[in-house]
């Protein structure tokens, strides 16, 4: 069977268990307990994630799976209440998407890598009752371009989850940000299902 391994923000959390119980019997599909967050977070515990899933603590293991699909963009476009900008630069999202790639490749050297876009949020993008800044759809868009022109010329499969979203009716949203509904859950899931085949 394909191993495959989902890292990501809360959106990947909306959509790994229908991910994993739809292809449970062609692939083996892990993910982390923790959310991904932004692009340093997710490159940070990279290692510390792969250890726990294999259960040896420390990431050691190479060839360790067949496919890696990730995202981040949700917490690096987020602009906090009173600052000047989205969390992470536009150059530091560029870098941080490399360095994840080059991390992703000593750790996992065979596999096939999919990034997935950012989704579309509606603005201000938070969860209700939270007031500490905003998401704008046209950062999103920006940075989406960023992560579509640096895979372009490398090996890896972009994962068009922005049009999926923006095409999604507001049923299939839990909140201004996630797609925690059966619907959203099936829809994403089934866009990354649809993708992932293709290496099965």
């Amino acid at each position: 069977m394909k191993r495959i391994l989902l890292l990501g923000d809360s959106i990947r959390q909306n959509y790994q268990s229908y991910v994993k119980e739809n292809l449970a019997d062609v692939a083996e599909v892990f993910y982390p307990n923790e959310n991904g967050k932004f692009g340093y977070y997710t490159l940070r515990y990279f290692h510390v994630w792969l250890g726990d899933l294999l259960g040896g603590g420390g990431g050691t293991e190479h060839d360790s799976f067949d496919v890696v699909h990730f995202n981040v963009g949700l917490w690096d476009v987020l602009r906090l209440k009173g600052d000047t900008g989205p969390f992470t630069g536009e150059k530091e999202y560029e870098q941080v998407l490399l360095r994840l790639y080059k991390r992703i490749r000593m750790y996992c050297p065979d596999a096939a890598v999919i990034f997935a876009l950012t989704t579309k949020v509606r603005e201000p993008g938070f969860a209700p009752g939270i007031h500490v800044g905003e998401r704008r759809n046209s950062d999103i868009i920006r940075y989406n371009q960023i992560a579509g022109q640096l895979w372009k010329d490398m090996p890896v499969e972009i994962n068009d989850l922005w049009s999926v979203s923006e095409q999604m009716n507001d049923t299939a949203r839990s909140d201004d940000v996630h797609f925690g509904t059966e619907e959203g859950r099936r829809i994403l899931g089934e866009a990354v299902i649809r993708c992932l085949r293709r290496y099965l």
